[in-house]
């Protein structure tokens, strides 16, 4: 008797997520995807102080997660990054009660401005063979994005503004190489000369 029951139980189980992974996969084809309207990207020119920084692919690799674990938080959803001769993005998140495993491998170009373009070259979301375009559509509806991140489908790139990111007293950050072959990886950290120092408490404000 208890052996009908777990076959019944099993079954059932079977039978919703078979019945969740075709609506999913049917919401997938019908919608077209879509993409975020690109951010012009402009070079700021401005005086101040520039410094370059030089980093290894173990401390952007721990620089971007330790971000993705505070941008991208989730009760449904888990991203991990690692870095070698590309970027490979993976993890989980929940469509329909199911949970979907996504991997994702890019290919970073860096921009004049400083921003990145990661062009995917690999995607793939459970064991659904699907077009890259659709999957990054739906990956962009289902996660909380920064700002920054832009999802391009339609080109089957992610735009990341690294130039719009907020740091604190008013650093402009930008990238300069990111050549991940040969571990050339280099950032400009620029003081413009109006945050350099903070400004002033006006005395006859203070005191009124």
């Amino acid at each position: 008797m208890k052996n009908r029951n777990w076959q019944m139980y099993f079954l059932i189980l079977f039978g919703i997520n078979i019945v969740a992974i075709t609506v999913f996969a049917v919401i997938i084809f019908t919608t077209p995807p879509k993409s975020d309207p690109l951010p012009n990207p402009v070079v700021i020119d401005e005086p101040g102080a520039e410094f370059k920084v030089q980093a290894t692919k173990g401390d952007l690799n721990q620089l971007i997660n330790d971000y993705l674990d505070q941008v991208l938080q989730s009760d449904s959803a888990r991203f991990s990054v690692h870095i070698d001769q590309d970027l490979h993005l993976f993890g989980s998140f929940s469509a329909f009660g199911v949970s979907l495993p996504i991997n994702i491998r890019m290919d970073p170009v860096v921009q004049k401005n400083g921003d990145l373009v990661l062009l995917v070259t690999e995607m793939s979301l459970g064991l659904l063979n699907l077009p890259k375009d659709r999957i990054l559509h739906y990956f962009n509806k289902q996660v909380d994005s920064p700002d920054w991140l832009y999802f391009d489908s339609k080109n089957e790139q992610i735009y990341v503004a690294v130039t719009q990111i907020d740091i604190q007293s008013n650093f402009r950050f930008s990238v300069q190489e990111l050549d991940l072959t040969d571990e050339n990886i280099s950032f400009s950290i620029k003081v413009p000369r109006s945050g350099a120092i903070a400004p002033k408490d006006n005395p006859s404000q203070s005191n009124s």
